[in-house]
């Protein structure tokens, strides 16, 4: 495989283990300097608030990417694979696929329909 590829790859698993870690990182951080009445606290849980949404909006994309990508394969697999108990199979994925892009817009609305902090 291609070296840029699989950097790329691992690029993008560390951003998002990053997106779904350091807002629950920066919370607890937050509850502690609320804890000791550090001036602190209320900065980091503002930066935290950000940072949840920003891992709700990347939530939602991946969730409507992800949808894609499976009900495209669904399409693709039941147009190329012979066998009866295949292509019944590999349509099971259609409707997963577009349970995922129905989710991932909902959670994209209701990103939409909230007040920003």
């Amino acid at each position: 495989m291609n070296p840029l590829l699989d950097h790329m790859i691992t690029i993008m698993a560390f951003i998002l283990i990053g997106l779904a870690v350091i807002p629950l990182l920066l919370v607890a951080l937050g509850a502690l300097a609320s804890y000791f009445d550090l001036g602190i606290a209320g900065p980091i849980l503002a930066v935290a608030v950000r940072l949840v949404t920003l891992q709700w909006i990347s939530g939602g994309v991946v969730n409507v990417l992800a949808g894609l990508a499976l009900a495209a394969l669904g399409i693709w697999a039941v147009l190329h694979f012979d066998p009866l108990l295949h292509r019944i199979l590999s349509a099971a994925l259609v409707p997963f696929g577009l349970w995922r892009i129905f989710r991932g817009v909902a959670v994209l609305r209701q990103w939409t329909k909230t007040d920003a902090p």
